[in-house]
């Protein structure tokens, strides 16, 4: 059941976690979510094509085109960053929308997000 995955999922993602930098070279290629923080939790998202493809984005500037990830380039040598893998696309797009629900971090932008 994905609600039960979700639970776990959440709990099982503790502390601020490794830099983004690090986690360019050991986050794994699968699909997931993952919790970015700059003095607190800053931002949450999921990546689909894999996790540290995602952080490579991040940490080089290549997703610097959109507000939150201009955030993210600008502060990358200080971000630390969580993730959790999921075993789907729906898994990984149902927990990525929890945790903006959840958390409200300030770097989502949260239109287009039904509020439960």
């Amino acid at each position: 059941m994905i609600l039960g995955n979700l639970l776990k999922a959440v709990s099982s993602t503790v502390g601020t976690g490794i830099s983004l930098k690090n986690a360019t070279k050991s986050a794994p290629n699968s699909m997931g979510c993952y919790k970015i923080y700059y003095h607190g939790l800053k931002y949450v998202g999921k990546s689909e094509d894999g996790i540290r493809k995602r952080f490579v984005q991040y940490y080089n500037g290549t997703t610097a085109h959109y507000p939150s990830a201009k955030k993210i380039y600008q502060h990358r040598n200080e971000i630390t960053v969580t993730w959790q893998v999921c075993n789907s696309r729906e898994e990984t797009r149902a927990l990525e929308a929890k945790w903006i629900r959840q958390y409200d971090p300030e770097w989502n932008d949260r239109r287009g997000w039904e509020s439960d």
